[in-house]
């Protein structure tokens, strides 16, 4: 059985807003750490694996006992499905494509999944159509296109390519977005909820690197690499566990919306780590994105959407 109600839409109250920001600050904060890690001779899949595997046992030793879920049927499928779509696929990309174009322009790739987000929940009918949010979110889009288009203050037609396939990376996290949401599993808590798809990303990224014979990569003996990646540790647990807190008190739409501070912080990370220098066409996309956010997260209606047991969505 399902129920579903127009109602009003979910309103960023102080908190939600806090979260946002400090989930979307710590996430660009995994740009250049990876960055200096892979300076260093580490491989994007080794940083993946032990930025995802590190967060998660972090996560699952605080929770403490009894508090864990049980990895069966359903639930199995959301970590597996979770991880993949947030974790494993949109950071193994995020490495192999910071290493190429740097972290400001990488973060720029994650004010994308907004739109991707936003089309995907109208065409479920989770969200009705609102012309202010639609513009909100283009405007957003058209800013970080901006950035991103070739040009001598923006970036070169050696990086398009790399640029190309770091689209991969909205698309991924717009589908889990909708996911996440619409397959809640019933009963569990945000607490409970991102350790399992850490681990579960850790575990996908694992099996690839055994795959293609790469199991020595994983080994970590610079000293430097081992605080790097004990820093990476706690940022990731920290940030995912945030991000599963907003996720569960949001709508997919708002959350998609992580992108639109990732992508500021990152073009500041990257200046402040890696002395790297912008042009006007690049700071001209970021105040065009600001503005979009402004315009997207006018109250408009939006349906009621409860966890999924079982393929069915639960009456809240």
């Amino acid at each position: 059985m399902k129920s579903e109600a127009v109602i009003e839409s979910f309103r960023p109250d102080a908190v939600s807003v806090l979260l946002l920001l400090g989930v979307g600050v710590l996430i660009a904060l995994m740009l250049p750490l990876s960055k200096i890690a892979m300076s260093l001779g580490m491989t994007p899949l080794a940083y993946a694996f032990w930025q995802a595997f590190g967060g998660g046992l972090i996560l699952f030793v605080c929770q403490g006992k009894g508090r864990a879920i049980g990895w069966r049927g359903s639930v199995a499928r959301y970590f597996g499905f979770s991880a993949l779509t947030a974790i494993a696929l949109p950071n193994v990309l995020a490495f192999v494509v910071v290493a190429q174009i740097g972290s400001g322009l990488t973060a720029t790739l994650y004010a994308l999944p907004s739109l991707a987000t936003y089309a995907i929940a109208l065409t479920l009918r989770m969200e009705t159509l609102s012309l202010g949010r639609a513009m909100g979110l283009l405007m957003g889009i058209s800013g970080c296109v901006w950035i991103l288009s070739p040009s001598p203050t923006g970036i070169s037609g050696e990086t398009a390519p790399w640029l190309m396939l770091g689209l991969l990376i909205p698309l991924s996290l717009a589908i889990g977005n909708i996911y996440r949401t619409t397959h809640w599993p019933r009963g569990a808590t945000a607490e409970q909820l991102a350790p399992g798809m850490l681990l579960g990303g850790a575990i996908l990224i694992l099996v690839v690197i055994l795959i293609r014979g790469e199991a020595a990569t994983l080994l970590v003996g610079h000293p430097t690499l081992w605080g790097i990646l004990i820093i990476q540790s706690m940022v990731t647990a920290v940030g995912y566990r945030g991000f599963f807190q907003l996720q569960k008190r949001s709508s997919p739409t708002f959350l998609s919306q992580l992108g639109f501070v990732i992508t500021p912080a990152g073009l500041l990370f990257g200046i402040l780590f890696f002395k790297e220098s912008f042009g006007w066409t690049v700071w001209g996309g970021v105040a065009l994105l600001m503005v979009g956010v402004v315009l997207a997260n006018k109250p408009v209606k939006s349906r009621a959407i409860t966890p999924c047991i079982n393929g069915n969505r639960m009456a809240e």
